[in-house]
């Protein structure tokens, strides 16, 4: 997850969107694991986009966060005090078991037996507290961005080597949920943290976790080698070592396929939507689907500005876009039309929310109610002198983000919109956001487990560092205050009737027009792989869900 000329630290990530000492002196055994299971040799060859320059401490902070190569990938080498399982709910991983206190404040966390770090020094509670102290001291202003929890510890103590104490200073429902982030929270060796709890610069060559792999240290500046982690605690993955080749271009990855330079690529991030529907009819490739959903796709507008602080005119721009045809036609089908702005199949979110289905009538009726006429016939609709002429800033890094603005400007000129896309790096992006100099932005959730209760936070207009998501508060009745009360409750029927009111209100009000949810995708080279299983978030590479032949 920038500074707060940025929507937050969690978006910055969930876009690229968020996973001691690992020691030179160890050789790494290429077949056996800590707990005596056979280690595949086979070695897989991927890709990614970004640079590893900034290194592997899996905290995105100001420090490091203009380069996001390892956060995608640092599952395969930190791990969390809990995460989520395959039917979305969360289950101990370096945590066995947990007790909280009757009052919700109070967190005690049994360690598993037997972890190591890759440096085959055990992993402690006191590792545990050294780890998150760092990461909150490193995160400074921007605590909070990565979920609420890490602003609202009130302390930590390692009460013996297994058992771990988190206290709150409130309660706060989404605790176990912001403790399955890999960042802010994944547990790194303390061998790699200063005495005045920052990260060491042996992060720019290690990975200090308990994960599967670990880095092998060398680089020639497009291509990491990462090999087994000779202590992992957990069952042995097939895949013996990676290697990632870092290739910019989307068209450049699907060439380095088809020659064999690299064995798949995994991921929305690596590879267009057209260039996934061409190569995965070819027969040397097979594919996959992840059906979990990762992010919701919106239009998000400057409320602030009209004609955008009009709820007609934004709900007859919800009428107005067929969510069907942009995921068809731009999507290949593998993006599902968004009705809401969270799927309700997310925690809390299955909720009454009002949808609009496609309807053009009823759009150009609500902007004729609305006042806006075209009274030249150029097509424009005007009032009061000003056109429907504006610009839609969306980040042109990100695969198929073109075609999908080009569609959605093509279905608003249906009801008198003039829409220009201008497509900047993601640096850009952030910053035109920020300063609140928009009218109107591709935008989309931040996915995993920021979605939603990242997201709910940010709603609060007063310290959020996302200022599409903090125009919400503006709109609901209660505002803030309704925030502040979701983060600082842990009776659930309460957190659900707040989510009801909230989401009701932005559906009702048009505040966030929703296109698609996202799915991720995988394809790969049939003699090399057998198949792939997706991490619960889906955004994260996970090697140890490649199977091979």
């Amino acid at each position: 997850m920038k500074l707060k000329r940025m929507l937050s630290l969690a978006s910055a990530a969930a876009l690229c969107l968020g996973l001691a000492a690992c020691g030179g002196t160890k050789t790494p055994s290429p077949d056996t694991s800590s707990n005596g299971d056979a280690v595949g040799e086979t070695m897989i060859t991927l890709t990614e986009s970004w640079q590893f320059s900034s290194g592997f401490y899996p905290v995105l902070t100001a420090s490091n966060s203009s380069n996001y190569g390892a956060t995608f990938w640092n599952r395969n080498f930190y791990n969390t005090l809990v995460c989520y399982g395959e039917n979305g709910e969360i289950k101990g991983e370096l945590a066995e078991k947990w007790d909280v206190s009757d009052d919700g404040l109070t967190y005690t966390f049994t360690l598993r037996d037997g972890v190591k770090f890759s440096d085959g020094t055990d992993l402690t509670a006191g590792a545990v507290k050294t780890s998150f102290e760092t990461a909150i001291k490193s995160l400074g202003q921007y605590n909070g961005s990565y979920g609420k929890l890490t602003s609202v510890i009130a302390s930590m103590e390692a009460a013996d080597d297994n058992t771990f104490v988190l206290t709150l200073s409130q309660p706060y429902y989404g605790t176990l949920n912001d403790l399955t982030m890999c960042s802010p929270l994944a547990i790194v060796n303390p061998a790699g943290i200063s005495e005045d709890l920052l990260p060491k610069d042996d992060f720019l060559s290690q990975t200090m976790g308990t994960g599967p792999y670990m880095y092998e240290g060398e680089t020639d500046g497009t291509s990491y080698t990462f090999v087994s982690n000779p202590y992992y605690w957990g069952e042995a993955p097939e895949v013996g070592g990676f290697k990632i080749k870092v290739i910019e271009d989307n068209d450049a990855k699907v060439l380095a396929l088809r020659s064999g330079e690299i064995d798949a690529i995994l991921g929305t991030s690596r590879l267009s939507y057209d260039a996934y529907g061409e190569i995965s009819g070819e027969d040397a490739f097979a594919r996959a689907v992840d059906n979990s959903g990762t992010m919701t796709r919106c239009i998000g507008m400057n409320l602030s500005k009209p004609p955008f602080d009009d709820a007609n005119v934004r709900r007859a721009m919800a009428y107005a876009l067929d969510q069907g045809a942009i995921c068809d036609a731009v999507f290949q089908g593998v993006e599902l039309p968004a009705e809401t702005m969270f799927e309700k199949s997310k925690m809390y979110c299955d909720v009454a929310q009002t949808t609009y289905e496609f309807d053009l009538d009823k759009a150009n009726a609500l902007m004729d109610e609305a006042g806006w006429i075209d009274s030249d016939g150029d097509g424009i609709r005007e009032k009061d002198g000003q056109k429907l002429e504006f610009t839609i800033i969306y980040t042109q890094s990100i695969g198929s983000l073109d075609n999908a603005v080009l569609a959605i400007a093509s279905q608003l000129s249906k009801i008198g919109f003039k829409i220009t896309p201008n497509g900047t790096d993601m640096m850009t992006w952030f910053g035109t956001i920020g300063s609140g100099e928009y009218t109107l932005a591709l935008y989309q959730t931040y996915g995993g487990a920021y979605d939603p209760t990242t997201v709910m936070t940010n709603m609060n207009a007063d310290g959020s560092s996302d200022p599409v998501a903090r125009q919400i508060s503006t709109l609901l009745e209660g505002g803030n205050a309704l925030i502040l009360e979701l983060n600082s409750t842990e009776d659930e029927k309460r957190v659900q009737e707040i989510y009801a009111e909230i989401l009701g209100t932005v559906a009702d009000q048009a505040i966030m027009i929703p296109i698609s949810y996202t799915r991720e995708f995988a394809v790969w080279n049939k003699s090399k792989m057998a198949g792939y299983d997706f991490y619960p978030d889906g955004q994260y590479v996970c090697v140890s869900g490649i199977h091979v032949k």
